[in-house]
């Protein structure tokens, strides 16, 4: 059985409490600056796609317009 009082218990609980919130916060804001790196990868992605598709369908069109 522990021995130790009421107190010590309660004492240790909020600190325990302390570092949560702590830990809480940091991990909130590494989200946030997940966020903000995957919002620019997608942006990243969505030009590129955008430009390959472009490509494509110039090259097509050139192909067409070469074979009449």
């Amino acid at each position: 059985m522990d021995t130790r009082s009421l107190k010590a218990i309660a004492s240790e609980m909020e600190a325990h409490e302390r570092e949560c919130v702590v830990y809480r916060e940091m991990t909130k804001s590494a989200i946030k600056s997940l966020e903000y790196r995957i919002k620019r990868l997608e942006l990243l992605i969505w030009g590129s796609s955008a430009t390959i598709i472009g490509v494509m369908v110039t090259v097509i069109l050139s192909l067409i317009q070469w074979k009449i």
